[in-house]
């Protein structure tokens, strides 16, 4: 379980499905961006388990994301995809 009210993301070693958030007009880095910043948090569809979230935020730049992240082990996070909002 992830205490996202206690999230630090420089404590979590985050890997990026750089091609996919690429499909979207994505890059990782603007992907990161969101992670490191505030974002709002939500269960992902129940059909693909409880460790899959939806994280919306902005870049520094200021446009709006929203990202499918996966939760797993230690710590450790995945972003699957993403979009713009």
């Amino acid at each position: 379980m992830v205490y996202w009210q206690h999230f630090e993301a420089s404590e979590w070693d985050i890997e990026y499905d750089v091609g996919k958030l690429a499909s979207h007009g994505i890059s990782d880095w603007e992907a990161e961006e969101v992670i490191f910043n505030v974002f709002v948090v939500r269960p992902n569809k129940k059909i693909h388990g409880p460790d899959r979230y939806q994280l919306a935020g902005r870049t520094d730049g200021g446009r709006a994301l929203l990202f499918i992240v996966h939760v797993s082990g230690e710590r450790q996070m995945r972003v699957l995809n993403g979009w713009p909002l």
